[in-house]
């Protein structure tokens, strides 16, 4: 996910928050472009590693990120925080039903800034405790550890079992995922994902961007200590060179 940030703001803090410096709901909406947009929700499916109906537990403050990790929130820097959201997974789809999820898991979503304010980033809302979502994730390196693929990769579910996307509103996606009840997504989940006796109407995976390498996320953003060299060329009447000479 390509991040380009442009906040809107809304929403008030509440008592709990302030004592911790930490909103109790997003301020503001960050927006960013995704690295791979997804074409219906078989696509999505398929591109992630495996899909799970689950109730949210609990949510706590997570990672910090940024150009000091070891800031207190409201201090001045450039660190933003995590919320990690536990979730009691209550069905899971993958591939030949091979992951199990026997225990609660967490996926990170943002998150707050280095005053504390809350926002969220797209269409996806901070998810609930108490409320029954359905999620499209990717592996981490902890097992117990989670990311939804894409901040399209999550779904509410209502009263009556109806599915509202985090994908932009009017969206193909949103329009593909929202033509289910839970029901009707599960079976077809299970159709896709059944690689022994695929379907003939199987979709294609996305072209996924490569991992980050390993604790890239959890490093802090440094800041250049000099100014890299610059090539002005030649200075004899000729064009300069745009990079360095490799001789």
């Amino acid at each position: 996910m390509a991040a380009a940030i442009a906040v809107t703001t809304g929403a008030t803090t509440y008592g709990g928050a302030e004592k911790s410096g930490l909103d109790t709901e997003p301020e503001g909406i960050a927006h960013a472009v995704e690295a791979v947009a997804f074409e219906d929700v078989g696509q999505m499916a398929v591109s992630s590693k495996a899909v799970v109906r689950a109730t949210v537990t609990a949510v706590n403050p997570g990672r910090i990120v940024g150009a000091d990790e070891t800031a207190e929130p409201g201090e001045e820097t450039a660190a933003t925080q995590a919320r990690d959201v536990t979730l009691n997974v209550t069905q899971a789809w993958s591939r030949n039903n091979f992951i199990k999820f026997p225990e609660p898991i967490v996926v990170e979503e943002w998150g707050w800034d280095a005053d504390g304010d809350g926002y969220q980033v797209n269409n996806y809302t901070w998810s609930e405790v108490g409320k029954e979502y359905l999620f499209f994730l990717k592996p981490t390196s902890d097992p117990k550890r989670w990311n939804v693929i894409n901040t399209e990769g999550r779904a509410d579910i209502d009263q009556y079992e109806w599915l509202s996307s985090s994908a932009e509103e009017g969206s193909a996606l949103a329009q593909s995922i929202e033509s289910y009840e839970v029901f009707e997504l599960g079976m077809y989940l299970t159709r896709i994902y059944d690689t022994k006796n695929p379907p003939e109407d199987m979709p294609t995976p996305a072209d996924m961007p490569e991992p980050a390498p390993s604790g890239y996320g959890n490093e802090p953003i440094t800041n250049p200590t000099a100014e890299p060299p610059v090539d002005l060329g030649t200075a004899d009447g000729s064009e300069p060179t745009p990079y360095p000479s490799p001789s």
